[in-house]
Formats: structure tokens, sequence, C-alpha cells
């Protein structure tokens, strides 16, 4: 048994990197260029207690001595892992892979014909694989050959089997505890595609065609409970990169939640604060926090969020949570908390 069959637009894909909409039904993940490297993600995470099934066609490029190839990723996070042989994957820990991988680093152990593995943690080499590498065609044919290929990717949880079918056929079905082995117990997860080229390129393209899964549209019950009840509420996934205000992608699925769930609370404001720890000038600090909750702020507002209904304010260094004389503590200390109140003029 699968999910809710679910209705899809572009605008519920965020893209990372190389990775550009062509169509109502296509990305474009890498351009037929060196050095690409680019991720897909879909808007919500799903829950692995619960089956998907995920249905696409994927274009490998038209060059038989083309690079590198694509992967189904599963991450807590969106992310774009390593270029080249990493395939947008390499290096994301914790994270599940499908490669289908069309060209051959023999220095990884890749077999010598296009082939499809499932990889843990961002590996590369297929001895840390969780199998060998088997073809995507069964007569190991070559698949970069200016053609789309259906693909299906389906997840059983109550026997815990995935499945790997291309074109029809079955390729890989394999009983593996997704949530304990992969993720050490976190059952929501992201998904998306990641792909990657280096020093040979290819042009990689997914088109979706169907899509079964429960999204979790909604924050959990713990941190609306929180947020109705006035309490703060610390943004996850809000990792800025330093010295920028620019808003991490990673960001904006935990931000769309949020503004859903206030969708109930038509009467209440957002109100934003956002916090630095104490490295550089007291400030600097103060004016990057500003801009900071500014760009949520905007980031809310071009999603149609009333913007009489939202406040922000920059506070720089002030109100450490933490210690800021060790990175664990300093990373704790940068941070955006919200609060949900009525506020009465």
């Amino acid at each position: 048994m699968f999910g809710q069959e679910i209705p899809y637009s572009m605008s519920d894909f965020y893209l990372n990197g190389s990775a550009t909409f062509r169509d109502d039904t296509t990305i474009m993940i890498t351009d037929n260029l060196l050095e690409q490297t680019g991720s897909m993600w879909y808007k919500d995470d799903i829950d692995l207690n619960e089956p998907f099934h995920i249905e696409l066609e994927i274009f490998f490029g038209c060059s038989d001595g083309g690079a590198d190839g694509i992967t189904f990723i599963l991450h807590p996070e969106w992310s774009t892992g390593s270029t080249g042989e990493g395939m947008g994957v390499g290096g994301l820990n914790p994270s599940f892979g499908v490669e289908m991988d069309t060209y051959q680093n023999f220095h990884l152990a890749d077999a010598h014909f296009d082939h499809v593995a499932l990889m843990a943690n961002g590996a590369s080499h297929h001895k840390l694989g969780l199998t060998e590498p088997i073809p995507l065609h069964p007569n190991k044919g070559n698949v970069e050959n200016c053609t789309f290929y259906n693909v299906k990717f389906d997840w059983n949880p109550a026997s815990q089997i995935f499945t790997f079918e291309f074109n029809g056929v079955v390729r890989i079905r394999r009983e593996i505890d997704l949530v304990n082995l992969i993720f050490d117990g976190n059952s929501n997860v992201f998904w998306g595609f990641g792909s990657a080229t280096g020093l040979r390129r290819n042009k990689h393209l997914v088109k979706i065609k169907k899509l079964e899964f429960t999204p979790n549209e909604t924050l959990t019950d713990e941190d609306r409970e929180a947020l109705a009840a006035g309490e703060v509420y610390t943004l996850p996934e809000l990792e800025f990169e330093a010295g920028s205000a620019d808003l991490p992608y990673s960001a904006r699925p935990t931000l769309d939640k949020l503004m859903r769930f206030h969708q109930d609370f038509p009467d209440h404001t957002i109100i934003l604060n956002s916090f630095t720890d104490s490295s550089g000038e007291e400030s600097s600090n103060l004016r990057i926090s500003t801009q900071r909750a500014e760009a949520i702020a905007n980031y809310m507002i071009s999603k149609g969020f009333a913007k009489e209904k939202l406040i922000y304010y920059g506070n720089g260094e002030v109100n450490p949570i933490d210690d800021n004389e060790t990175e664990q503590g300093r990373k704790n200390n940068r941070r955006v908390e919200v609060i949900m109140k009525v506020i009465k003029v």
C-alpha cells in the first residue's frame, strides 16, 4: 500500500547549484557542461514509517563517454554533495542514495557498465555500498543515448523492502532498516535527486510522472503546541553562511510550514528575533542579524504572508543561550527565534 497520490507543480521543488526548471514537469540538474553540481528537493519532508512510490523519467545524456550520473537521495536536510564522481550526494551524512552511475571510476570499484547501487552516507566507493553495482540495463547496455528511461522507487516500511525499477524491470529489491541503520532512528527525511559532471559531462534531466507518499506538511505536534502557547520556537536548519544574509534553501520548508500553521491563527502576529554569536564587532553583529531577519521576512512576504502580521528584529550578540567560547556554543547562539502572539493596538 502507498500513501496518497500527490498533485504537484514545479513550485513544489527547490533547486540548488546548477539545477534549473525546463518546463512544467522537467528539471535539468546539470547541463552538458563541465564541473556542474546540482540537486532538486521536494518541499516537505516525509516519514519513513509511511510508504512511498516515486515514478519519473530520467535522461542521462547523449554521450557514452560522458559523466557522471544521477542519484536518488534521502537526507534530513536540503543539501548538495560533491561534484564529479560524488554525483551530488558525495559526503552527505547521514544519507541513503540510489546511485545511477554512467561513468566508470575504477578507483571506486565501479562496474565496467552503466550501473545502479544502493549507497549510504555519501560514500562513493562500492566497498562501502549497501549493494554491489548491477547493470541498469539487464543486458549491460548504454543508457547515455538521448533517451528518457522510466524509473520507480518504492518503499514498504512494513516489510522494510526498498525496490528500484528501471524501464519496467526490477533491478534492486532489498530489505533494509532505513530509519535505524541509516538515520539513527530519525524517520523524517527529505527526498530529492543530485547529479554532477566533472572533467566529463552530460545533460541530466528528471521528469516527474507520479508521486505517492504522505508529506509532513505541518510542524511537529511539539512545535505547534509551543507556538500556540506563545512560547519561543527556534527555527531549525537555519545555517547562514558566515557574514551572509542570503536565506539558506534548507530553511524554506520550515518557513513554509510555519506560514501554513499561522493560517489557523489569523489574529496572531509572528515576531522574528535574530541573534549572532560574539565573534566580530558588536555593530557588525547587530547589522547582520537585522539583515538575516529581514531576509526571512522578505521570503515569507514573497510567498503571500501578510506584511502587517510580521515583525522582525536584529539583536546581534545579546542574550546568548550557550558559551561563546566553544564552536558548538557559538553555533547555538546563532539562531532565529519565533514567537506568535496577539498584538492589540
